[in-house]
């Protein structure tokens, strides 16, 4: 008798050991104050959720939200598109506060991002008190829009949304602040608007499948101070004519920038091929001897230096392989008002390693 109860005993705190640290499975209507927590997750999201108008969602730093490969779709409110009629989606009515850290991101990515090119409808933001629902420092994958934004006026900042169908999605009114995030290998667009009035500032938006911005050709947005570059069917669509219209030398004297100081360039990420290739020409570049006030250092052969790196690292959140290289036209180049500089106090650095901590509303 005294073994078996050693033995349940044992099984008891095995199991509460599996649930303290194990995976969470997770679906259905939140109406009341809930927290997910890194050391609770990951959250395996295996059907809808809805968080109503008298619900509270805040995710703290370094939690993973799996979208599940087997995860099913529970129609727990009309749905809002017909992506959403098929596909589960995290639908925000109420309060959504999605906040990760600069090197302790968010993640929201699918089990199996092979068994579908676009796991799930993505996250939902639909006309909520922007005072109480920001999204920064969050990745964000395999959804056919990373985030849909509906007549409010949110943060979205800091974030990477990369192998979407649409990256962010701004519609029917509003004007969300879409600053300071990576949009790369989207599929249609980075980010479409219809209808609406986003500000879009300091972002990089590169290297998609498809479409850089995707305009409605009558939405009035504001789109300053962002990197645009190689995607195939256009940087812009539908846009106003003189976004992306090279009109002027850059902030740095050498990148050409429009009218609001958007520069169509690559932004050159550490171990790129655009890096060697600076590399390689900053090697060779000799300097014109007029230009060297100490005559003795042109009996030095080879002396060349990159461009100078910036105060503070410019690393992105994330894995490998989102680091701006220090040759990058994206460092010190975005907006140079003092609510977007960076950490260190330097101009604001395009894209998730630019900017602030934190943004007082």
């Amino acid at each position: 008798m005294k073994n078996k109860t050693i033995i349940a005993l044992m099984l008891t705190i095995a199991a509460l050991a599996a649930f303290a640290f194990g995976e969470q499975r997770v679906s259905g209507i939140i109406d009341r104050e809930t927290r997910w927590k890194a050391e609770d997750g990951p959250f395996i999201v295996e059907g809808d959720i809805l968080i109503t108008r008298w619900g509270s969602l805040t995710i703290f730093p370094g939690t993973r939200v799996i979208i599940a490969s087997d995860a099913k779709k529970t129609h727990l409110t009309t749905p809002f598109d017909k992506a959403d009629s098929t596909l589960v989606s995290i639908r925000v009515l109420g309060n959504f506060n999605c906040v990760g850290r600069r090197n302790n991101p968010i993640v929201f990515e699918p089990e199996r991002s092979e068994l579908a090119n676009f796991a799930w409808r993505g996250i939902i933001i639909d006309e909520v008190d922007s005072r109480h629902t920001e999204i920064a420092f969050t990745e964000i994958s395999g959804a056919t829009t990373g985030v849909t934004i509906k007549n409010t006026n949110i943060f979205v900042r800091n974030s990477a949304m990369e192998n979407n169908n649409i990256g962010i999605l701004s519609i029917n009114g509003g004007a969300p602040r879409i600053y300071n995030n990576l949009l790369t290998s989207n599929f249609t667009a980075a980010i479409k608007v219809e209808r609406a009035n986003p500000r879009i500032s300091n972002n990089i938006i590169a290297f998609n499948k498809n479409i850089g911005l995707w305009c409605d050709n009558s939405s009035k947005i504001a789109f300053k101070h962002n990197c645009v570059f190689g995607n195939p069917d256009g940087d812009f669509l539908d846009c106003e004519p003189d976004i992306g219209r090279m009109t002027r030398r850059g902030v740095r004297g050498r990148d050409s920038t429009d009218a609001h100081g958007n520069i169509v360039a690559d932004p050159i990420f550490a171990g790129s091929a655009a890096e060697a290739r600076a590399i390689e020409l900053d090697i060779e570049l000799q300097t014109d001897p007029a230009n060297v006030r100490d005559r003795r250092l042109l009996n030095i052969p080879n002396l060349q230096f990159g461009a100078p790196r910036p105060r503070g690292d410019p690393t992105l959140i994330g894995a490998d392989g989102r680091t701006l290289s220090a040759y990058s036209p994206c460092i010190n180049a975005g907006e140079s008002g003092g609510a977007f500089r960076n950490v260190d106090g330097s101009r604001n650095t395009m894209g998730p390693a630019g900017g602030p901590d934190f943004w007082d509303r």
